[in-house]
């Protein structure tokens, strides 16, 4: 349960940003229900003070203290366990992944709106790894439409949103990179960013969330060969992640806009962001991900990064 520090804590916060009821519950209680939370008569579960605090702009970290009890601790390992199987990327890890899940939806504790949308979620997840963005995209969809049943991808900036919202319209788009759907998926990019960029919410989950959907953008534009956007969506995305120390885009930025510089005609400059991100790329081991860029730039341009002189600092 959440211990919240004063009866009038969201009917404030609420206030204070322009909020009306009917926005801040949409998907997640009545009117009614919200309007005993804000008068104190009644207190919302752990999960559901989350989602509001989130919808608020604030991080709910500061504002309750949990009680946990045993079933609740229960469920909270059993999706550490899940998100442990979830690192091991291997097709026998994502089959691990499944069979796990699998279980999880068969236990009574799991059929809770908040756990259904944790396992379809998982199951999205899983999905992309298979290389099956539509069935990526259903998992993703159903567990959006848990919090937002009433959900229109025309909206998205008008929305008060969660952070697990923000990344499921995200998955949502990536999807539709993986079908082809390009400019639907830079326009839900593109509404995502304004959207993070209005109404900020704390915390290191919306860093990386922020971070994602700039480097999805990015790929977006880079895809419909609108070159200079790109470089500059990729100028805030590497910013954002130097102020926020986010080592997992960073790399793939650079390379972004290096390609972006190569197809512009600026060889020179291409190259020496070039060689930063191949040098990013081997110090944090991730081959993969560098292969693929050393491959498109020889095919593209006729470029050996060897010949580079790359020097790993």
């Amino acid at each position: 349960m959440a211990n919240i520090l004063g009866d009038s804590l969201i009917k404030r916060l609420r206030k204070e940003r322009g909020i009306t009821q009917d926005e801040l519950c949409a998907g997640l209680c009545s009117k009614g229900t919200l309007s005993k939370y804000e008068r104190g008569v009644s207190f919302p579960d752990r999960w559901v003070f989350k989602q509001l605090m989130e919808r608020l702009g604030e991080n709910p970290s500061k504002y309750f203290i949990d009680v946990i009890l045993p079933e609740d601790r229960r469920i909270l390992d059993l999706k550490e366990e899940l998100k442990n199987l979830l690192h091991d990327e291997s097709n026998e890890g994502d089959k691990k992944a499944k069979e796990f899940i699998d279980k999880l939806d068969l236990d009574k504790a799991f059929s809770t709106p908040e756990n259904q949308q944790f396992i379809l979620t998982k199951r999205a997840t899983i999905a992309s790894r298979l290389d099956d963005p539509s069935t990526m995209h259903n998992y993703a969809y159903q567990a959006l439409l848990i919090t937002r049943p009433n959900f229109d991808e025309h909206k998205i900036s008008s929305y008060i949103l969660s952070l697990d919202e923000l990344w499921l319209i995200n998955q949502i788009a990536v999807a539709y990179i993986l079908m082809g759907v390009i400019e639907k998926a830079a326009d839900i990019f593109i509404a995502l960013k304004m959207l993070i960029e209005k109404r900020f919410v704390e915390g290191d989950d919306l860093i990386n969330i922020y971070s994602s959907v700039i480097y999805n953008l990015s790929k977006c534009f880079g895809i419909l060969e609108k070159y200079e956007e790109c470089i500059d969506v990729c100028l805030i995305g590497l910013d954002w992640c130097k102020r926020h120390r986010n080592s997992y885009h960073y790399p793939l930025l650079l390379s972004t806009k290096a390609l972006c510089l190569l197809h512009i005609g600026k060889l020179d400059e291409g190259k020496d962001v070039l060689k930063k991100s191949y040098a990013l790329f081997m110090g944090f081991e991730r081959y993969e991900e560098l292969q693929l860029t050393i491959n498109y730039v020889e095919n593209e341009f006729g470029i050996e990064i060897n010949s580079l002189e790359v020097k790993i600092t």
